[in-house]
């Protein structure tokens, strides 16, 4: 019986050790791409012409839980970005957590006095469902 514990023991903790490998490594993660068009018409890219007043960057957010946002990937404005631009996009590893996710991109600019403001997270949102690799057809 002590010789049975111990085996059902040590499998245990294989199989927990083979978990953590799997999750610390990402190898059950997907390749998520986001895709979305901005016009620059009213609010040009921040450069050294325009410090102020203008969109810094992109970022990428699951939104699944909107009081605990989880940054997942932050996106440059595209090179000389005027009027509006079709097919921004990145691509990103993602998971765990999986199942029904909300992902949201939004546009990080810089307010007249040069302070950070970001876009309202509704604006462009998407629920997607993330499956672990091992188990996405």
């Amino acid at each position: 019986m002590r010789h049975q514990f111990g085996l059902f023991l040590g499998a245990s903790g294989v199989v927990l050790g083979l978990g953590t490998v799997l999750l610390c490594t990402n190898v059950l993660s997907r390749q998520v791409t986001v895709s979305w068009s901005y016009d620059y018409s009213d609010q040009p890219a921040c450069s050294e012409k325009h410090p102020s007043d203008c969109i810094q960057e992109f970022q990428i957010l699951d939104y699944t839980d909107p009081q605990n946002p989880k940054l997942l990937s932050k996106v440059p404005n595209p090179k000389n970005p005027a009027n509006k631009v079709d097919n921004i996009s990145n691509t990103f590893s993602y998971g765990p957590p999986f199942g029904l996710r909300t992902i949201v991109v939004v546009a990080v600019a810089r307010d007249k006095n040069g302070e950070l403001r970001t876009s309202n997270p509704y604006a462009a949102r998407k629920d997607v469902e993330i499956r672990p690799r091992i188990l996405a057809h």
